[in-house]
């Protein structure tokens, strides 16, 4: 039998006083889930009348809108098993609210056999907002787009990004933001954006035998209230005179096509005093293995024990090399 403590032993040995297991990080996907969802409402309060939702294990996709002379709102969501997430939702016209989400979902379990710490890698790579005011006449009028993205484990946040841009005749143009900053912002624009972004989240120690939920949602919302104008031109009118029964006369003004001393060539077209629309796009493409598990992004690596074990290990590594010496 080979005694010798050659330098491979000697990493085991190390190894095996800190409580570190040089075996491969391994961990088992429970479950994986995503969840997309739209809705909208066209009137004055606040709460959405028409929802739409799609679930799925595997990819998910849902888009909702809605269309008439008054109104124009659409959304849509997306989310698959390789780590593609967007979000999107834009409208114009008379009172309108259009939202769209998309959560991914993964249930994990710790079968290494040792307690474990777990790591998160994620990536944003663009997104942008719109709350445009084309020409407010009234203090109704009003734009709004915001984003709002939350990383939870095991139903608390550990991540937050909320942004919101709102556009009025009194205040202008405004801005709120809780949790992380993406977005890059000029106080006088009615757009905002922001570009590539990347973080590594903390998941804590997960003991052997023992499962983490983590879940990732993004959410685009619109706001808005316009009238009808002219983009790009403006409205002239023509004065007819119309003879009465009793042979008198009046005036009638008719609006005649949108046009006049604006826009290409002098035309314009009917359309509404603002826009809104907000996008989130979130690659986090990682091959063909679902977005919150896999090598690339989820890092385990072993618990070293306290310091004290950490000292008894070197000590008595250094009196096997020394009775290795003597021999």
């Amino acid at each position: 039998m080979n005694n010798t403590l050659t330098p491979r032993k000697l990493s085991v040995l190390i190894a095996t006083l800190l409580g570190v297991s040089l075996l491969p990080a391994q961990a088992t996907l429970l479950n994986y889930n995503i969840l997309t969802n739209s809705g909208y409402k066209h009137a004055q309060d606040e709460s959405i009348s028409n929802e739409n939702n799609d679930q799925s294990p595997v990819s998910s996709y849902i888009s909702d809108s809605y269309w008439s002379s008054a109104t124009t709102s659409d959304g849509a969501a997306a989310g698959n098993d390789q780590g593609w997430m967007y979000s999107r939702s834009r409208g114009e016209g008379a009172y309108y609210h259009h939202y769209s989400s998309v959560t991914q979902v993964v249930d994990l379990l710790n079968d290494t056999g040792v307690m474990q710490n777990y790591s998160y890698d994620f990536r944003i790579n663009f997104g942008s907002l719109t709350a445009s005011n084309y020409n407010f006449s009234t203090a109704e009028e009003f734009s709004v787009a915001g984003y709002m993205v939350d990383i939870l484990l095991n139903g608390s946040s550990i991540w937050h990004s909320m942004y919101t841009l709102t556009n009025n005749l009194a205040d202008g143009f405004t801005a709120t933001a809780s949790g992380t900053n993406l977005v890059n912002y000029t106080d006088t624009s009615s757009y905002a954006s922001w570009g590539e972004y990347a973080s590594t989240l903390n998941l804590g120690l997960l003991g052997a035998g023992d499962a983490l939920n983590l879940s990732y949602s993004i959410k685009t919302f619109v706001k808005g209230n316009h009238l009808q104008g002219c983009a790009g031109g403006q409205v002239p009118t023509a004065v007819n005179q119309l003879q009465n029964s009793d042979d008198t006369f009046s005036t009638n003004a008719i609006a005649e096509d949108c046009d006049g001393d604006y826009g290409y060539g002098g035309y314009g077209y009917y359309g509404f005093t603002g826009y809104s629309y907000a996008q989130f796009g979130d690659p986090n493409g990682f091959n063909s293995q679902p977005v919150a598990f896999n090598d690339q992004n989820i890092r385990i690596s072993s618990v070293p024990e306290p310091a004290p074990l950490l000292l008894a290990g070197l000590g008595l590594a250094g009196l096997a090399f020394r009775r290795r010496r003597q021999s």
